[in-house]
C-alpha cells in the first residue's frame, strides 16, 4: 500500500529529487491512493514545479492518472498548458499524455483541434509523439472523416518522422472511416513514398487495413510491391503485414510464393519477420506441409534472432494442430510439441520473447486437461509466470488485465477432462486467439505499428465499440431469422439461434466472447442446412471461414453477414398488416421459457414490461414472433 503522507511531504519538498519521486509516484500508484482530491492538488503543483525536470515526470504522471482525476477539465488544462512549455521534453511528453487521457475527455472536438495544433509545433519530436497520441484519440473522435483528412494532410509533413508516425495511425484508423474508397487512395499511395521509413509504416498500415480496403486485388498487389522492395525494412514490415492480411488476400498461392521467398531472404531481420508471418498465416496457407518445412529450417538459421522466432512460431502452429487433431492422442502429442518449441525459444532469447508468455499460458492449460491430481497451485504458478511475463510492456496494464481474463478462463478450465474432444479442442481454440493476441502486443521489437496504436484495433480485454455494434447487429438479424422460421422445421434452431446470441452481451473478455460465437456457429450450421437451397454456396464459405478467423471482432462480422444472408434467403415470408398480436399468443408460439430467455428484463422480476430500453428491445422481438406466428397459421 503507498503511503500518500509520504509522497504528499515528497510533493511539498525543497528538494527537487524528492518532488521528482513524488511524480513517480502518481505515475505508478496514482488509482491506488485513497485520497484522490488531495492527491490531484499535489499532481497539479508539480505541473507547475519551477524545475522542468519536475514537470517532465509530473505531465507523464497526469496523462496516466487522468482516468482517476475527479476535475477533469481542470487536469486537460493543465495538459494544454503543458503542451506550450518552455522546456521541449515537457511539450514532447505533454503530447504523448494528451493521447492517453484523449478517451476520458467531455469536448472531444475540442481536444482533436488541441492535438492538430501540436502537429504544427516548431520542434519535430512534438510533433511527432502528438501525431502518435491523433492514433490513439481518433476511435472517440465524433467527426471521423474530418479527422482522416487531418492524418492525410500530416503525411506531407515536412518532417519524415511526421510522416512515418501518421502512416503507421492510418493503419488503425482505417475501420473507423466511413468513406472507405478515398481513405484507401491515400493508404495507396503512402505505400509508394519516396521515404523507406514511410513506406515501411505504410506497409504495416496496409497489413491492418486489409480487411476493410474495398479494392483488395489492388491492395494485394501494393503488398506484393513492397515484399520485393529494395529497402530491407520495408521487407520486414511487409512480410509482417502479409502475415496479417494473408487469411484476406484474394491470390493465396500468390501470397504464400511471396512469403516463402522471404524466409530466404539475405537480411536475417526480414527472415525473422518472415517466420513471425508463417506463424500467423498458417492455418490460411494452401501448402502446410512446405510452411512447417520452412519453418523447420528457420529453427535452424544461423541467426538467433532468427531462430527464436521460428521456434515461436512452430509453437503456435502446434498448438493449432492440436484444435485440429481428430483423436485424443493427437490433440495431447501437439500440445506437448508446442510447449516444447516455447521452451526452446524462451531459452535462446536474449529480449523480451511473446513466448515467455505463451508457454506458462500453454503449461496451465495442458495441466489441467491432462493431469489427474489437484494441480491448483502449479497451474497459479503458471499464470504468474505469464503475469510476469507482460512486465516492461507498452500495453503493459491492459495486457495484466488479459492475464486476468486468461486466468478466469482457466478455472473453468479445471473441467475440460468431463468434456468430449471436440468440446476441449473450441476451448483451445478460443485461448490460441486470445493468446496470439496477447503476444502481438507483448513483442515490443516489432517494426510495424507501436504497441498502444495496435491495441486501439486489436484491443485485448476490451469490447470496443465496433465490437458492441456487430454484437447488437447478430442479435437483431437473429430475432429475425427466428420470426422467420417459426412454424417451419427450422423453428427450435430459431429460437436457439436468439438465444445463443443473447449470451454475446453478458460477456466482457474476448475468451468467452469467441466461446459464445463457437455456440453460434454449432446453431448456424444446421439453420443454413434447413434454410438454404441447393447452390447458394457464398453463405457456407463464410461460415467455414469462421471457424479459422484469427481475430475475435472479425468472426463476429462474419457471423453477421451469414445472418444477414439467411435473412435474405427467407425474406419471401412477408408479414400481414394490421393484425392485432396479443402477448398470449406469442408464448403459445415460442414458450414462456424463452421469452425469458430472450427479454433481458426478465433477470428482474420486479421490473415492468416498458420500462428501459431492453424491454422495447425485446417487445419489438416479441411482436416480430408473432406476426411469425400468424404468417404460418396464415399460409
Amino acid at each position: 500500500m503507498v503511503d500518500q503522507k509520504e509522497v504528499h511531504r515528497k510533493a511539498r519538498s525543497d528538494k527537487a529529487k524528492d518532488r521528482r519521486d513524488a511524480a513517480d509516484q502518481f505515475y505508478t500508484c496514482f488509482a491506488e491512493l485513497p485520497d484522490k482530491p488531495a492527491a490531484w492538488s499535489d499532481l497539479h503543483r508539480l505541473t507547475n514545479d519551477e524545475n522542468s525536470s519536475v514537470r517532465r515526470r509530473a505531465v507523464e504522471a497526469l496523462g496516466v492518472a487522468f482516468p482517476h482525476v475527479l476535475d477533469k477539465p481542470a487536469a486537460w488544462s493543465d495538459l494544454i498548458r503543458l503542451t506550450s512549455d518552455e522546456d521541449i521534453d515537457v511539450r514532447r511528453r505533454a503530447a504523448g499524455a494528451l493521447g492517453s487521457a484523449f478517451s476520458h475527455i467531455p469536448d472531444k472536438s475540442a481536444a482533436w483541434s488541441d492535438l492538430i495544433r501540436l502537429t504544427s509545433d516548431e520542434d519535430s519530436d512534438v510533433r511527432w509523439m502528438a501525431a502518435g497520441a491523433l492514433g490513439s484519440a481518433f476511435l472517440h473522435v465524433p467527426d471521423k472523416s474530418a479527422a482522416w483528412s487531418d492524418l492525410i494532410w500530416l503525411t506531407s509533413d515536412e518532417d519524415s518522422d511526421v510522416r512515418v508516425v501518421v502512416a503507421g495511425v492510418l493503419g488503425s484508423a482505417f475501420p473507423h472511416v466511413s468513406d472507405k474508397t478515398a481513405a484507401w487512395s491515400d493508404l495507396h499511395r503512402l505505400t509508394s513514398d519516396e521515404d523507406r521509413f514511410v513506406r515501411s509504416r505504410a506497409a504495416g498500415a496496409l497489413g491492418s487495413a486489409f480487411l476493410h480496403v474495398p479494392d483488395k486485388p489492388a491492395a494485394w498487389e501494393d503488398l506484393h510491391r513492397l515484399t520485393g522492395d529494395e529497402d530491407s525494412g520495408v521487407r520486414l514490415s511487409a512480410a509482417g503485414a502479409l502475415g496479417a492480411a494473408f487469411p484476406h488476400v484474394p491470390d493465396k498461392p500468390a501470397a504464400w510464393e511471396n512469403l516463402h521467398r522471404l524466409t530466404g531472404d539475405e537480411a536475417l531481420f526480414v527472415r525473422r519477420g518472415a517466420a513471425g508471418a508463417l506463424g500467423a498465416s498458417f492455418p490460411h496457407v494452401p501448402d502446410k506441409n512446405a510452411a512447417w518445412r520452412d519453418l523447420l529450417d528457420l529453427a535452424n538459421d544461423s541467426d538467433s534472432y532468427v531462430r527464436v522466432s521460428a521456434n515461436h512460431s512452430l509453437g503456435r502452429v502446434s498448438i493449432f494442430k492440436a484444435t485440429e487433431a481428430e483423436s485424443e492422442e493427437g490433440f495431447r502429442e501437439e500440445l506437448e510439441n508446442a510447449l516444447e518449441f516455447f521452451e526452446r525459444s524462451v531459452a535462446e532469447a536474449r529480449y523480451s520473447n511473446p513466448s515467455r508468455f505463451c508457454l506458462p499460458f500453454y503449461r496451465s492449460f495442458y495441466v489441467l486437461t491432462f493431469k489427474k491430481e489437484d494441480v491448483k497451485a502449479e497451474v497459479q504458478r503458471y499464470l504468474s509466470d505469464a503475469k510476469n511475463a507482460s512486465e516492461g510492456s507498452k500495453s503493459k496494464e491492459d495486457l495484466l488485465g488479459a492475464v486476468e481474463n486468461l486466468a478466469n478462463a482457466l478455472r473453468e478450465a479445471q473441467d475440460l477432462r468431463k468434456k468430449s474432444l471436440e468440446a476441449v479442442k473450441r476451448d483451445l481454440n478460443a485461448y490460441r486467439r486470445y493468446c496470439d493476441r496477447a503476444a502481438e502486443l507483448l513483442d515490443d521489437t516489432g517494426e510495424t505499428a507501436p504497441g498502444a496504436t495496435k491495441l486501439i484495433i486489436r484491443g485485448l480485454p476490451v469490447i470496443d465499440h465496433r465490437i458492441r455494434e456487430t454484437t447488437a447487429e447478430i442479435q437483431e438479424n437473429a430475432r429475425a431469422v427466428c420470426q422467420q422460421t417459426l412454424n417451419t422445421p427450422a423453428e427450435d434452431l430459431g429460437k436457439e439461434i436468439v438465444i445463443e446470441s443473447r449470451s454475446l452481451s453478458q460477456v466482457r473478455d474476448p475468451i468467452e466472447l469467441d466461446k459464445s460465437l463457437n455456440n453460434i456457429q454449432m446453431v448456424l450450421e444446421p439453420l443454413c442446412n434447413n434454410l438454404v437451397t441447393n447452390g447458394e454456396e457464398d453463405v457456407f464459405k463464410l461460415l467455414k471461414r469462421t471457424h479459422t478467423e484469427q481475430y475475435v471482432e472479425d468472426k463476429l462480422n462474419l457471423n453477421s453477414m451469414v445472418l444477414s444472408m439467411l435473412l435474405a434467403y427467407t425474406d419471401r415470408m412477408k408479414a400481414p398488416t394490421n393484425i392485432e398480436i396479443s402477448k398470449s399468443q406469442v408464448q403459445i408460439a415460442i414458450g414462456d421459457e424463452n421469452i425469458q430467455k430472450i427479454d433481458p428484463s426478465s433477470e428482474n422480476e420486479e421490473k415492468t414490461w416498458y420500462k428501459d430500453v431492453g424491454t422495447v428491445l425485446t417487445l419489438i422481438g416479441v411482436l416480430i414472433a408473432a406476426i411469425g406466428l400468424l404468417i404460418g397459421v396464415l399460409m
